[in-house]
């Protein structure tokens, strides 16, 4: 980022919850650039945490921006207004945790304002663009099954949230997606990598784990896992966590298919264009 693009009277961020993962940062780069090259104006990828931790070395010679260090600039630099897209499904810990740092920001420095679009799943839509994406995604691995064999059972895998307005997204998203999909599945599961421990945040279930047992147990022959993951990582990457779930359970790779990861979907950029456009 420029000095000159910093002292622009308004800026837009594309807000990620961050990693420590190279490959996630380039990616959320590339993304931020076609959003950018949708809506006619700079877009700046911020983390809200654990990115700066990479080398600038492998990031193409550019440190990661993060959120904290990035509004302190912006202030320092006279920007009145800040657009957030937030690359978060829903309202999890860390996009809270990025808006209280913004609120902190703001009463401190007053010139500046920072207004917030809605998440990726939105409770003021019906079957929109990310159903359009989550279902495209399952078509693409629909389209490799014999359509003589009975239809997949999908899971729609997110990872799982203390936060019951995290889940409840989840679950939205899994509706719209079983009403656009229809009789080409025999069901959606919505369901959570992992969770806490405790009655209290048995709204997670089932989880990831407890979802494959079920489908084997009910004679399902095939599952498709749906990602609500954006990148890869620790968690949705190659050998990951959920890798090593599916893998514990026994299930073979003809019968269990795996969808792209959202964040690789050419539409992403149309989504959050969206986003940002309602936000006015």
């Amino acid at each position: 980022m420029g000095k000159g693009d910093a002292r622009a009277e308004s800026r837009v961020v594309l807000l990620d919850n961050g990693s420590v993962n190279p490959d996630s940062v380039l990616a959320g780069r590339k993304l931020a650039e076609a959003l950018s090259n949708r809506i006619g104006e700079p877009v700046d990828l911020v983390s809200v945490a654990h990115s700066d931790r990479i080398p600038a070395e492998d990031l193409d010679g550019i440190s990661a921006q993060v959120w904290d260090a990035y509004l302190a600039a912006m202030a320092e630099s006279g920007v009145g207004e800040v657009r957030v897209a937030p690359l978060f499904f829903g309202p999890s810990y860390a996009l809270r945790k990025a808006k209280k740092l913004a609120a902190a920001v703001e009463t401190r420095e007053s010139h500046l304002i920072t207004r917030w679009a809605d998440c990726l799943v939105s409770e003021d839509e019906e079957e929109g663009i990310l159903s359009k994406i989550l279902s495209g995604n399952i078509n693409q691995v629909l389209n490799t099954i014999d359509r003589g064999n009975p239809p997949p059972r999908v899971l729609l895998v997110d990872h799982g949230s203390p936060f019951p307005e995290v889940t409840e997204r989840r679950n939205l998203a899994a509706g719209r997606l079983a009403r656009v999909l229809g009789s080409r599945v025999e069901g959606i599961v919505a369901c959570s990598m992992e969770r806490r421990e405790g009655e209290v945040y048995d709204f997670n279930e089932p989880t990831l784990e407890r979802a494959l047992e079920g489908a084997r147990k009910e004679g399902v022959k095939r599952v498709i896992l749906s990602y609500l993951f954006l990148f890869p990582g620790r968690h949705a990457g190659t050998g990951g966590d959920i890798d090593q779930i599916c893998q514990s359970h026994g299930w073979q790779e003809s019968e269990l298919l795996k969808t792209e990861l959202i964040g690789f979907s050419p539409r992403l950029p149309e989504l959050l264009q969206a986003r940002l456009v309602a936000l006015g």
